[in-house]
């Protein structure tokens, strides 16, 4: 048991079986030599700690005569040699042979990514290239595998906002968890409330400020925030309190949603500022 994740590596599929393992796991790299007694005393140890391990790293055994070029690469000149490869990059190493306990010092000092983190940053990554439904597809799968995330529940509720599911992100956002993540549901829920009941026609139309504030509504679901947030901030001027605050709370919604290099983020933040006080 345990012994899938230790195997042997050569030129050939070094690139796919360390490189591209250790974007999500750490790799010991273990440099040894049929004729180095050392190194074959420390294949024993290294596969014991990996067995142990419970599938949290592999331990990939280069054999120096056989694959000299890895060799060269990793600058090795002396058996026994490990290296801890994590992302693609060195993270530790380990020189002659040692016990067993500065191997696992070595190996405790090494945080190990949480894929499910990674992918939260990958979303994370997509939402600010404006790459919406691939973003929302990660951040729903993190959600299927870990249930209740703030973190990619927000990012999902931001990610449907903009792909004009008003409804979706709303029962997303409307009772959020306690969370890091909180404040930032809390000052997107008017929106997603409004967009909502835009979709369900359940807005007012009752005066010119309601029907202002309808068409900012049209022009979010149209991803037009500059055009929607020029019609709330014209809605406040005219009754900064127009819905209980309502378009005020939209109009910080909607910057939220601009990306932090738009320039007319900070633009709208002093337009509004100025309005209001």
């Amino acid at each position: 048991m345990g012994r899938e994740n230790i195997i042997d590596v050569d030129e050939l599929n070094f690139e796919e079986e360390v490189i591209d393992y250790s974007m999500n796991s750490v790799v010991i790299l273990n440099f040894w030599a049929q004729w180095s007694k050392p190194s074959l005393e420390y294949k024993k140890i290294l596969e014991s700690i990996v067995i142990h391990s419970i599938g949290q790293i592999r331990l990939a055994h280069v054999n120096v005569d056989t694959s000299p070029l890895l060799s060269s690469k990793f600058s090795v000149y002396t058996l026994p040699t490990i290296k801890i490869i994590l992302m693609g990059n060195i993270a530790g190493e380990l020189i002659g042979y040692q016990p067993e306990f500065r191997i696992m010092s070595l190996l405790n000092s090494i945080q190990i990514p949480d894929p499910i983190q990674l992918n939260i940053e990958k979303a994370n990554a997509l939402l600010k290239e404006g790459d919406y439904q691939s973003a929302a597809d990660l951040f729903r799968e993190i959600i299927e595998l870990r249930g209740q995330d703030p973190e990619a529940q927000y990012g999902l509720a931001v990610a449907d906002i903009h792909l004009g599911k008003a409804i979706d992100a709303y029962y997303l956002l409307k009772d959020f968890p306690a969370s890091k993540r909180y404040n930032d549901a809390e000052k997107l829920l008017p929106l997603a409330k409004a967009l909502s009941q835009y979709v369900e026609g359940k807005l007012p139309e009752n005066s010119d400020s309601d029907f202002a504030f309808v068409a900012a509504m049209r022009f979010v679901m149209a991803n037009k925030y500059y055009q929607a947030i020029d019609g709330l901030l014209e809605i406040i001027k005219q009754d900064r309190n127009y819905g209980n605050g309502i378009a005020h709370k939209a109009v910080l919604a909607l910057i939220e949603l601009l990306n932090d290099d738009d320039p007319q983020k900070n633009l709208y933040r002093s337009e509004l500022a100025s309005i209001l006080f």
